[in-house]
């Protein structure tokens, strides 16, 4: 299965509605982890089930993972793929002052020739995503970034290209295009 992971915080929803407009259904699972409070994640994914066809939830505990779906971290709530089959929520300590921390889910990623994965860091605030942005591209996955010009807060994009281990610098819809075609091959 393919995994798109998507990190963002401040002037991401923005960047995200962008994104999922008029998207087409995809072969590959979303998973989204918005730094926002529990209140806001179901505006969110009413939001962006307005735009796209591919089927949103706000993920829970123990959910399968299926493709052509986005999967939103809940507010306060670390979101781990479990075996790239389930999701796990935890309530474990902030990590980079945040929860749902971008960081946590991309780091608790293993490498599985079964699987390819695609991780995206948009704009925000601080460096979360950073660290797990290096790690996807380190177990074979591709990385990519917002480009930090287009971002109303651009720390986060340039965190993690600091790290050296970024593929693609992309406009926002040059990204569109990436998980596209990301999505189809």
């Amino acid at each position: 299965m393919k995994f798109i992971l998507i990190g963002s915080s401040t002037g991401g929803p923005r960047i995200l509605f962008d994104l999922f407009a008029d998207l087409p259904t995809l072969s590959a699972a979303i998973i989204l982890i918005q730094h926002m409070p529990v209140s806001t994640a179901n505006r969110l994914a009413k939001r962006l089930s307005q735009l796209t066809s591919n089927t949103i939830y706000i993920a829970e505990d123990q959910q399968a993972i299926t493709p052509g779906s986005v999967f939103i971290a809940p507010g306060d709530q670390h979101l781990i793929l479990e075996n790239y089959e389930h999701i796990h929520l935890t309530s474990e300590e902030k990590v980079n002052f945040v929860r749902p921390s971008i960081d946590v889910t991309m780091l608790h990623l293993k490498r599985d020739l079964r699987h390819q994965v695609l991780g995206i860091i948009l704009s925000g605030m601080g460096s979360d995503g950073a660290e797990g942005l290096a790690h996807i591209k380190k177990i074979g996955g591709i990385t990519a970034v917002q480009d930090p010009v287009s971002c109303t807060i651009k720390s986060m994009p340039e965190a993690a290209l600091k790290t050296e281990q970024v593929d693609q610098t992309l406009a926002p819809e040059e990204l569109k295009k990436l998980m596209i075609d990301f999505s189809k091959s």
